[in-house]
C-alpha cells in the first residue's frame, strides 16, 4: 500500500477491477451529452436507453449474459443520468433567476452562499466586483411579484460585508441578472454593488469549519511569504493568500493539484486514523466510525469541490467495505464513485477539477503495481514507488493539462517526485496545527513553524521547477491535440517488445528536436535586438535591452501570464527600470508577471501613482517609486531616457496624462507614448522639447486609435513605427485613419495582432539593421 505517497488506492496488490468501467464512462458521456441539449433531448434519450436496457436483459442469455449484463448496467447509467440532469437543466431554465437574466433586468433577491467566497483575479479598480460568491437563489422580485426560485447563480459582488460570509449563510441584495454563457447549471450572473443585506447566522458546522480556516490562516501568517499562504491552501485549499507568482510557479511545474486538497490529504488521514485504531486494536466497527467522522470533517472544512467530493465518496466505499468484511477493489470503487456522483450532480461532468481527479486516480490504480514492482529492482522501493506514483498520475492527466495550458510540462514529474514525501507530513502536521488552534492560537503559532519547514521545501521545489528554461514543450491545445497526444501514451504504456521501444525512441527524438530547436540560435530573440514590443493582446509592452539579462520595459499589458512569457522568451532576469505610463489596466496590470522571479529595481510612473493598487504591489515587492516630470534624465545601460510629458501640474485626462520617453540608444532612437491623445500631442508639438520627437522607432499611441493628431505623429517621422493592439479586439484599433496616417510617414508600418512579438535590431551602432517579427502565437 502506498497511502502514504499520497494516494487513496486501497489493495493495489489486486487485479484490477474493470466490470464498473464501461457504466462510469457511459454515465459521464451522458452526463456532457445532455448538458449540451436541451431537457427533451435528454430525458428522450434516457428513455431509450431505458427501455434499450430492459429489453436487452430480458433476453440475456449465456455464453454472452456477462457481456449484455454489462450493456444493461451502461445503459440503465445512461438513462438515469439523462433523466437527472435534464431536470437539473429544466429547473435552471425555468427558474425565476434564469427568466430575469433574460432580459438583464435588475432585481432584489435572497439567496444562501454556497461556496466561500474568493476574491476576483487581476489588479482591483473601481467598478469593477472584487468578489466571486456562488449562491443558491432563494426567492427573486419580478415584475410580477416574489417568485420562489432555487436557483444556482455566481454573484459578482463589489463592497464590504462579503468577504466573511460562509457557505450556508443567507443574505439579500439587489442586482442585475445576467445569461451565464456556457454554463447550463447556472441561472445567472448577478452584479452587486454594496454589501448584502438582512444575513443569516451560519449553522453551527459551519461556523466550526470557518473557525478551523480562520485560525489557521492566523497562525500560519508567523511564516514568512510564500508560507504563509501555502500552509492553509495545502491543509484546507483555501489558497487566499498565496502570492500570484506562487501560484504560477506551482502551475509551471505541474504542482497545482496540490492547492486543491483532494484525495492525497484524504488517504493521508483517513489512513492515519485507521492505522491508530489497528495500533490499540479497536474493533472493525470503531475503524470504520473514525475513518467516517475524518471524512466528514474532512468535506466539512476543506469545502465540497470536485476533488474532495470524488475522494470523499470513494472513501466511504472503503469504509463501508471494511465494514462489511469484504475486498475492496479501488478501480471498482473508483468507477462506482463516478456513477454515483453523477447520478447526484451530473455537472460535475464538465468539471476539470473533477476530471484531473478521477484521471490521477485511475492512473495509480493501473500503472503503479506493475511499474512499481518492475522498478523497484533497480531503485529502492520508496523512490520506486513514488516515481511511480508521480509518472502514473502525470500520463493519465497530460491530454486534460494540454487542453488546458496548451503545453506538455517534463519538470512535473522530477518536482512532483521531490515534494510528494514532504505533502504527506504537512498534510498530518498543519491538520494538527488547524485543530490546535481553534483551541490555542498561541500554541498553533509555535507549532506551525514545524508543517512550514516542509511547505518552505515544497515551494523551493516549485520556484526551482518554474525557473527551469523550457520546462515545457508547446502543444496542440484542442481536440486533435488532445487525442494525438492521449494515442501516444497510450501505445507507450499498454504495448510491449520492439515496437513499443521504437515508438518511445521516436517520441524522445522529436521531443529532443523541439527542445533543440527553441534553445539554439536563430530563434526568437533574433540576435542584436535593441527593441522588443511584446504581444500582449489588447495592451501594450515594450522590452529594451540594456544588457545580458537586463531590460528596461515600458508598460506591462493586461496579463501578467503573457508579459512574463514575453520576458521569458528574450531571458530578462533584471528589470533596473520599470516605465508604466499610466494606471489603465491595459498597460499595468500584467505588473505581476514583470515582478516575476526578476529583481525591479525602480519604476517611474505619473505623480500619484503610489495610491493606486499596482502602486501598493510595486511597494510590497521593495520597488522605489520615481514620480515621472518633464525634463529627467535616466541612464540605463546603452539607454538614455528623457521624459517629454507630462509638464507640472498638468490635470487632464488619465490618458493624457501618461508618462512619455524618448529613449536614445546607440544606433535607435524610441518615442514611448503611453495612451496620449490630442491634448497632449498639442502640446507636445508646441512645447520646448518639440525637437525631440522625431525618432527611429514611434510606439503608437493609444493603440493607434483616432484619437490622434496627424501632425504628431508627422513630425516624428518614424522608420518604424509599431501599434500594440490586440486581435479582433472590439475598439476598432487601429483606426483606417490612424493607419493611412502611419503608412504616408512610415517606412515600415508593424502590429502585434498581426506579427505577433516585433523586435528591431540596432544594426551593430550604424542604425535599424531590420525589424524582425516572431509571428502569431502558436494558440491563435
Amino acid at each position: 500500500m502506498v497511502t502514504w505517497l499520497g494516494t487513496d488506492a486501497y489493495g493495489l496488490d489486486r487485479p484490477p477491477d474493470l466490470r464498473l468501467l464501461v457504466p462510469a464512462a457511459a454515465a459521464w458521456l451522458t452526463a456532457l451529452a445532455a448538458l449540451a441539449v436541451p431537457p427533451w433531448a435528454a430525458w428522450a434519450l434516457g428513455g431509450a436507453a431505458g427501455c434499450a436496457a430492459v429489453a436487452l436483459f430480458a433476453v440475456a442469455r449465456p455464453p454472452l449474459e456477462a457481456v449484455a449484463l454489462t450493456a444493461v448496467a451502461a445503459l440503465a447509467c445512461t438513462a438515469t443520468v439523462a433523466a437527472v440532469t435534464g431536470v437539473h437543466v429544466h429547473r435552471v431554465d425555468g427558474s425565476a433567476a434564469g427568466e430575469v437574466s433574460e432580459y438583464q433586468h435588475e432585481a432584489e433577491f435572497e439567496a444562501v452562499v454556497s461556496a466561500d467566497p474568493r476574491s476576483r483575479s487581476g489588479t482591483p479598480r473601481p467598478g469593477r466586483a472584487e468578489w466571486v460568491v456562488g449562491a443558491r437563489t432563494s426567492w427573486v422580485r419580478t415584475e410580477d411579484g416574489v417568485r420562489a426560485s432555487r436557483a444556482p447563480v455566481v454573484v459578482l459582488a463589489s463592497g464590504g460585508g462579503w468577504h466573511g460570509l460562509l457557505p450556508g449563510q443567507s443574505f439579500r441584495a439587489r442586482g442585475v441578472f445576467l445569461d451565464a454563457e456556457d454554463e447550463p447549471l447556472t441561472a445567472a450572473l448577478v452584479l452587486v454593488r454594496g454589501p448584502p443585506e438582512e444575513v443569516g447566522a451560519p449553522s453551527r458546522s459551519q461556523a466550526l469549519a470557518g473557525r478551523v480556516r480562520a485560525r489557521l490562516r492566523e497562525a500560519a501568517s508567523a511564516l514568512p511569504q510564500p508560507g504563509r499562504g501555502l500552509l492553509p491552501a495545502l491543509v484546507v485549499g483555501d489558497v487566499s493568500l498565496v502570492p500570484p507568482e506562487t501560484a504560477e510557479d506551482f502551475r509551471a511545474t505541474g504542482m497545482t493539484h496540490l492547492l486543491t486538497v483532494s484525495g492525497a490529504n484524504l488517504a493521508v488521514l483517513t489512513g492515519l486514523v485507521l492505522a491508530v485504531a489497528r495500533m490499540v486494536r479497536a474493533p472493525p466497527w470503531c475503524s470504520v466510525a473514525g475513518g467516517a467522522a475524518m471524512i466528514w470533517v474532512f468535506v466539512l472544512v476543506c469545502r465540497p469541490e470536485p476533488s474532495v467530493v470524488r475522494a470523499a465518496f470513494m472513501g466511504s466505499l472503503g469504509l463501508l467495505a471494511i465494514a462489511t468484511g469484504r475486498a475492496h477493489a479501488a478501480l471498482g470503487a473508483l468507477s462506482a464513485t463516478v456513477v454515483g456522483v453523477l447520478f447526484v450532480a451530473p455537472g460535475l461532468a464538465a468539471s476539470f477539477g473533477f476530471a484531473l481527479s478521477v484521471l490521477a486516480t485511475a492512473g495509480i490504480l493501473l500503472l503503479v503495481p506493475p511499474w512499481a514492482r518492475a522498478w523497484s529492482g533497480r531503485l529502492p522501493r520508496p523512490v520506486a514507488e513514488a516515481l511511480a506514483v508521480a509518472v502514473a498520475a502525470q500520463v493519465a492527466v497530460s491530454p486534460v493539462l494540454v487542453l488546458l495550458s496548451g503545453e506538455l510540462s517534463w519538470v512535473a514529474v522530477p518536482a512532483n517526485v521531490l515534494a510528494a514525501p514532504v505533502v504527506a507530513a504537512v498534510t498530518v502536521a498543519g491538520s494538527a496545527v488547524a485543530a490546535l488552534a481553534t483551541v490555542w492560537p498561541g500554541a498553533a503559532a509555535v507549532a506551525v513553524h514545524l508543517p512550514g519547514l516542509g511547505v518552505s521545501w515544497i515551494a523551493a521545489v516549485a520556484q526551482a521547477g518554474a525557473r527551469i528554461p523550457h520546462g515545457a514543450l508547446p502543444w496542440r491545445s484542442d481536440l486533435a491535440g488532445v487525442l494525438f497526444l492521449a494515442a501516444v501514451l497510450a501505445v507507450l504504456v499498454f504495448t510491449h517488445g520492439r515496437f513499443r521501444r521504437v515508438v518511445a525512441a521516436v517520441v524522445v527524438a522529436v521531443l529532443v528536436l523541439a527542445l533543440a530547436a527553441r534553445c539554439v540560435p536563430g530563434g526568437w530573440p533574433p540576435p542584436g535586438w535593441a527593441l522588443v514590443a511584446c504581444d500582449v493582446g489588447q495592451g501594450t509592452a515594450f522590452v529594451l535591452s540594456a544588457g545580458p539579462g537586463a531590460a528596461v520595459v515600458a508598460d506591462t499589458g493586461e496579463d501578467p501570464e503573457r508579459v512574463d512569457a514575453c520576458l521569458e522568451r528574450l531571458g530578462v532576469r533584471e528589470v533596473p527600470l520599470l516605465v508604466l505610463s499610466h494606471d489603465h489596466a491595459d498597460h499595468v496590470d500584467g505588473t505581476p508577471g514583470v515582478l516575476r522571479h526578476r529583481r525591479v529595481r525602480a519604476a517611474l510612473a505619473p505623480p500619484g501613482f503610489g495610491a493606486g493598487a499596482t502602486g501598493r504591489l510595486l511597494a510590497g515587492a521593495g520597488v522605489e517609486l520615481v514620480e515621472a516630470e518633464r525634463g529627467q534624465r535616466l541612464r540605463v545601460g546603452q539607454w538614455l531616457l528623457r521624459v517629454l510629458w507630462p509638464e507640472p501640474g498638468f490635470t487632464g485626462s488619465v490618458n493624457d496624462a501618461s508618462v512619455v520617453v524618448r529613449a536614445d540608444g546607440r544606433a535607435l532612437t524610441v518615442l514611448l507614448t503611453g495612451d496620449i491623445e490630442e491634448e497632449a500631442q498639442r502640446r507636445l508639438l508646441e512645447g520646448p522639447d518639440a525637437d525631440l520627437l522625431p525618432v527611429t522607432v514611434l510606439a503608437v499611441p493609444h493603440h493607434g486609435a483616432k484619437t490622434r493628431v496627424p501632425a504628431f505623429l508627422e513630425a516624428a517621422a518614424p522608420v518604424v513605427s509599431v501599434t500594440s493592439v490586440g486581435a479582433d479586439n472590439t475598439y476598432g484599433h487601429p483606426a483606417p485613419s490612424t493607419w493611412s496616417v502611419l503608412e504616408r510617414v512610415a517606412r515600415v508600418n508593424l502590429r502585434t495582432d498581426r506579427d505577433g512579438d516585433v523586435a528591431v535590431l540596432d544594426g551593430g551602432g550604424s542604425g535599424p539593421g531590420a525589424a524582425v517579427v516572431r509571428g502569431p502565437g502558436f494558440a491563435r
